[in-house]
């Protein structure tokens, strides 16, 4: 089942392009990564997802139902953790816990406290304030206040961003836990390459406001494709009107093109491509990995 569905999103600040013609699925089940440097997009595909900005264009289905028709029932079928989200520092664990089910009309009780506390591996006899947690445990505390709605599907915007390597660990194995025994979807949008390997089945890389790869995240790291980079001479007056059986081209790069070749022999593709007109002065195989992909499709990013 698809859960989330984005279609053709377009979105823009002051005349500035955010994001231009985002497509991607989110199936159930899926943990799914969605990745990009800061200012690609991700952050702003999110907030439009989750009903929080309004999109210029596109269309959204979240659980098989359009975005606009939601209406507040949205919010107790979806939660989000922003990479900023603030914590009362004065109030304990369970106090805060309390003061987020209120907001969603639901009252929780000492013991309701107490198993969401240990659920995510926190100390519920811990009755110190906030402001004296780890960043780890805030981070533990902020996951237990999404799954205060018992959400279908969580957003997580960084989630281990700033923790050290055994609370990254630690986080890391709440969420794979949060998926698999309660069933939810959940999408991770980070630049942290180590989490999407640990957590992720899927995946999208934005850049520039454009989804430049979405799928499997085992596609993405078997290097059974085979993929290479051609620079080429005069690479912006270069016409790509061509049709080769078997190489397609997967990014436009400013001094020359990534092609996918499927049946042929890499000699046999370069001297495809010289017929049909290329001017190809060196030809880079990719040789897979998330990382190579990675930095593939957000070659010439700069973050802001």
């Amino acid at each position: 089942m698809k859960v989330i569905e984005i279609d053709g999103l377009k979105k823009s600040f002051d005349g500035k392009i955010a994001l231009d013609d985002v497509s991607m699925t989110v199936n159930q089940g899926d943990i799914y990564g969605f990745l990009g440097p800061n200012g690609s997009g991700k952050t702003t595909t999110l907030r439009i997802a989750l009903g929080i900005l309004p999109a210029d264009q596109g269309n959204i289905s979240v659980l098989g139902k359009d975005l606009s028709s939601w209406g507040k029932e949205l919010g107790y079928k979806v939660n989000a953790l922003p990479e900023s989200h603030g914590f009362y520092g004065w109030m304990g664990a369970a106090d805060y816990l309390r003061f987020f089910g209120k907001l969603y009309g639901i009252r929780l009780t000492a013991s309701d406290c107490r198993s969401r506390l240990s659920q995510v591996g926190l100390d519920p006899k811990n009755l110190l304030p906030i402001s004296t947690f780890s960043r780890g445990m805030k981070q533990r505390l902020g996951i237990a206040r999404s799954m205060i709605n018992a959400p279908e599907i969580l957003f997580l915007d960084e989630p281990t961003n700033g923790l050290d390597p055994r609370g990254r660990r630690d986080i890391h194995d709440l969420l794979l836990h949060l998926n698999t025994k309660n069933g939810i979807t959940i999408i991770i949008s980070t630049h942290i390459l180590d989490d999407v390997e640990r957590l992720c089945n899927r995946i999208a890389i934005l850049n520039r406001g454009k989804v430049r790869y979405e799928g499997a995240l085992a596609d993405s790291s078997s290097g059974d494709y085979i993929r290479y980079r051609f620079r080429v001479e005069d690479a912006p007056s270069i016409s790509t009107d061509w049709n080769i059986p078997g190489i397609s081209i997967v990014e436009n790069e400013q001094d020359g093109l990534v092609c996918q070749i499927d049946g042929l022999s890499p000699a046999h593709a370069i001297k495809s491509l010289i017929e049909a007109g290329m001017p190809i002065v060196e030809a880079e195989r990719i040789t897979g990995g998330l990382e190579e992909i990675y930095f593939t499709y957000t070659r010439g990013a700069t973050d802001e």
